[in-house]
């Protein structure tokens, strides 16, 4: 009883700070009835035209269109329309762009480079911006819902000069709703599917004065597990059980300063992930055996501090200031199984525990954006520190995960991660049809790192490797020059070279092996410069818009993941030689009447720079030659589309809409042994019609996993699958005021 009332603490609080909003809501502008606020998933209202696609990554409101940089982008109702709630959902509405949903972390790749391993100790290539902060460096709540967001920008290839360092692959900068001096207003939503899934979801914007203005929002869900779990487990294996909420408040006291705090929380108990040997393919995805305790809890809050000054001569003081902290705890079933010897290696368990304490601060001066002249220039400084306690790590062949009963691995770790950078870009229009774009941006990191690893035989430590203070320091210049050819009004062609640092670091764990006091295995930085040419166009009076791209990779130093042969804890290292990644991206939008599509495609090659190294689940088989194997995480294909037709019935509107989105298959490791390191292509449809009326409400009939594909989402730890969410269907009723 205690654990469940836990579970809905933050829930309590979230839907406490919304009632009591409502309470008093009327008396803060009660005249305002009709509000500005986005609809809760309103998918009726289409435009006879395609509206402006407007990207601020660059520290500025510009248009896609007209800018440099291959993206796709999605504004918070088309984030609804097409029924995407979380990163997972997005990479089958985007080219290029895979995750491995491992339960304890998210492998976000894009164009093949990201994280391959979800080791704390791994840089990922990908970075996550929310609201100008990079949210979770370490990699902990990656999987942060989708709600009461303005846009997802998903930036694809090395962004070295606005995102910085460990933006190699690229970046996801998403904005999420400022509170509005408008007007009172919000949504409400309440959903209903199987598995007993219920979530309600809430938005109040109140204008408190005419300069300050508050608004809440919510996210709130349970659903019961899609699993069958035997054998003598214990826990929640996979029920979810979710608390989301965001209290923001702006003061405007002039036209020129604007001050937003954003305060996020989030909770999430998924139970822990059930998984099985990935040996046994899509057989057996939701009939599974255990002997462990399953659990998986993420704890989260973040607090972003905006405060910007407009100059009456047009420039504009930026200062992001952000503090975030995130923890983790997850037991899993290391087998996947309840075999004991002589059936199989059970019981073998696998628990972690950690935390990631982020503070940082920008701060930018922008240029007007009248003149052929436009540019930004600003300093970032991020302190991170990722830590696990004593037994934060444990491995067991001790039912239950037991540290004195067999062999047993236990561990601790704390790093402390320093990072600083000063970047600057510029644009210059030539003429009416040459632009030049200049960027760069120097950064530096240091870390250091502490921590005690034991192997156990019946509580007794037979090796104990301690390592204290080790550090590693890297810096780097990387840059972007492009040239934009303005061909007309609607078209644009660009070319571009951009380079990206992703930093070095230490593996956490010296090799068992060796002499006790010997240094973890340190990684070099990984560099890539990258060369892309674009053609960007709009037909048909603004009916029709298109995006093609091509891009040629090149990487030095790229990091390849395995699993370290005496721990088992997966370890990184470099290629050396030159890696290539290379490949093409297209897509499309639009509208022609009630009639809405969009198009999106990737074609990727991948080739693994001169490699060798120990598998370590066959380490009798030596060092292998990986040169010119695929990397890990990129698929060739990934293809999305989607259509919707809204039909007017009287005042009303009916929209049944359909999405498609593929993901090809990819290695889930570089050893690339079939077929346990293979996931097969997932092919999902979702579908939903929308009932909208003029008064606001909204009801959505919807299907995810339409055809009910069971695919295997992530493969772990070397030799588990998990399995991707079946097909989900329900009822949401929506109303917006």
């Amino acid at each position: 009883m205690a654990k469940t009332l836990g579970n809905w603490r933050y829930a309590t609080v979230s839907a406490a700070f919304l009632t009591t909003a409502c309470l008093l809501a009327p008396t803060a502008r009660a005249e305002a009835a009709d509000q500005a606020t986005a609809p809760a998933a309103t998918t009726g209202t289409t435009p006879d035209t395609l509206e402006e696609i407007v990207v601020t990554f660059e520290r500025r409101s510009v248009g896609l269109q007209k800018t440099a940089v291959a993206a796709t982008v999605y504004s918070g109702a088309e984030l609804d329309a097409k029924g995407i709630t979380n990163i997972v959902d997005l990479q089958f509405a985007t080219p290029s762009l895979t995750i491995q949903d491992t339960g304890e972390n998210l492998l976000v790749n894009i164009r093949g480079i990201g994280k391959s391993e979800g080791g704390i100790q791994d840089p990922s290539g990908v970075l996550i911006y929310r609201d100008g902060v990079s949210a979770s460096p370490g990699g902990f709540m990656s999987n942060e819902p989708y709600y009461d967001l303005a846009s997802v920008e998903v930036l694809r290839g090395p962004q070295g000069t606005l995102a910085g360092q460990n933006a190699t692959g690229g970046a996801l900068f998403i904005r999420e709703n400022d509170p509005s001096l408008d007007k009172l207003g919000g949504s409400a939503e309440l959903q209903y599917g199987n598995y007993d899934d219920v979530r309600f979801r809430g938005v109040l914007n109140i204008p408190v004065s005419r300069d300050f203005a508050i608004r809440i929002a919510t996210n709130d869900e349970r659903r019961n597990s899609f699993y069958n779990v035997s054998g003598p487990w214990t826990g929640n294996p996979g029920n979810h059980r979710e608390a989301d909420g965001r209290i923001s408040f702006l003061w405007q006291p002039t036209d020129q300063l604007k001050i937003v705090l954003k305060n996020d929380f989030m909770y999430i108990n998924h139970g822990g992930s059930p998984a099985g040997p990935a040996r046994d393919g899509t057989d057996h995805l939701f009939d599974l055996t255990s002997d462990a305790h399953l659990a998986g809890v993420e704890r989260g809050m973040r607090s972003v501090l905006q405060v910007s000054y407009d100059f009456d001569s047009g420039y504009t003081l930026r200062s992001i200031a952000g503090y975030q902290y995130a923890r983790t705890s997850y037991d899993l079933d290391y087998d996947g199984t309840d075999l004991v010897s002589p059936a199989g290696p059970g019981p073998m368990i696998y628990d972690v525990v950690g935390s990631d304490r982020t503070v940082s601060e920008e701060i930018n001066l922008i240029s007007p954006n009248t003149g052929p002249l436009k540019w930004v220039v600003g300093g970032v400084y991020q302190n991170e520190l990722v830590e696990l306690p004593d037994g934060g790590l444990v491995q067991s062949a001790g039912p239950f995960g037991t540290l004195s009963q067999g062999l047993a691995l236990k561990a601790n770790y704390r790093t402390p991660i320093e990072s600083w950078g000063i970047f600057g870009q510029a644009t210059y229009e030539l003429n009416d049809l040459i632009e030049f774009q200049l960027g760069g941006r120097y950064s530096e990191q240091h870390m250091s790192l502490t921590d005690d690893l034991y192997v156990l035989f019946n509580g007794a430590p037979l090796i104990h490797h301690p390592i204290v203070g080790q550090k590693e320091s890297d810096s780097k210049f990387t840059g972007k020059a492009n040239v934009n050819f303005h061909v007309s009004d609607t078209d644009m062609v660009y070319a571009f070279v951009a380079t990206g640092h992703k930093s070095g670091g230490i593996n956490p764990f010296a090799a068992t092996g060796l002499p006790a006091g010997t240094p973890a295995p340190a990684f070099k930085p990984e560099e890539v410069t990258d060369y892309e040419i674009g053609w960007k166009s709009t037909f048909f009076s603004n009916h029709l818009r298109t995006q093609v791209g091509g891009f040629y990779n090149v990487y030095e130093n790229y990091q390849v993941s395995t699993f370290d042969p005496t721990t088992g804890l997966s370890a990184l290292h470099n290629a050396t030689g030159t890696s290539i990644i290379d490949g093409v991206e297209a897509q499309a939008q639009a509208v022609f009447g009630a009639l809405s599509l969009d198009f999106g495609a990737a074609y990727l090659n991948t080739e693994l720079g001169a490699f060798s190294a120990v598998d370590g689940r066959f380490p009798t088989l030596g060092f292998q030659d990986l040169t010119g194997r695929q990397q890990p995480n990129a698929a060739h294909w990934t293809v999305n589309a989607g259509v919707q037709y809204a039909f007017a019935i009287g005042d009303a509107t009916l929209t049944p809409r359909l999405d498609y989105g593929m993901v090809g298959s990819r290695w889930a490791s570089v050893f690339a042994v079939s077929p346990t390191d293979r996931l097969a292509a997932q092919n999902l449809f979702n579908a939903q019609v929308a009932y909208d009326t003029p008064s606001k409400w909204s009801v959505v009939a919807y299907a995810t996993n339409l055809f009910d594909l069971h695919y295997i989402s992530s493969l772990s730890l070397g030799s588990l699958a998990q399995a991707g969410a079946p097909r989900q269907f329900g009822l949401r009723v929506s109303k917006s005021f």
